[in-house]
């Protein structure tokens, strides 16, 4: 049996990431950064979760709702993010990790754009 060198292991905590992605919050918030160019604030966050949540354009969201949003960011969502490796905070911004960026999340097939192959009379003949 050949030895394995420990550097070949894999060393990611994969409960740790699947804890992350379990809360849609924490989807739509690596969603959020996905698509950005640039590092977001904890605010635009958060101004992010609270239109998501609240079905409403972010100028009729009450301050209160995302300043609520904001708490829940910064003492539950990006810390389990950061210890499953999939954001960091540089300065003011928070980024996606060159870890998160390996992970089918932001295939069209996960975001609902691609249609399941057949529709449901063709899955129900087989």
């Amino acid at each position: 049996m050949a030895k394995r060198d420990r550097s070949d292991r894999i060393l990611t905590d994969w409960d740790r990431v699947f804890d992350a992605l379990a809360d849609p919050s924490r989807r739509y918030v690596l969603e959020y950064l996905h698509d950005r160019s640039e590092p977001a604030s904890v605010w635009d966050l958060a101004v992010a979760l609270a239109v998501r949540t609240t079905d409403l354009p972010p100028d009729e969201v009450d301050v209160q709702v995302v300043e609520q949003a904001e708490v829940g960011i910064v003492h539950v969502h990006l810390p389990k993010l950061q210890a499953a490796d999939l954001v960091e905070s540089a300065g003011d911004g928070v980024s996606l990790t060159e870890h998160a960026e390996t992970l089918p999340l932001f295939t069209p097939a996960y975001r609902g754009v691609v249609r399941p192959v057949g529709d449901e009379e063709e899955r129900r003949e087989l």
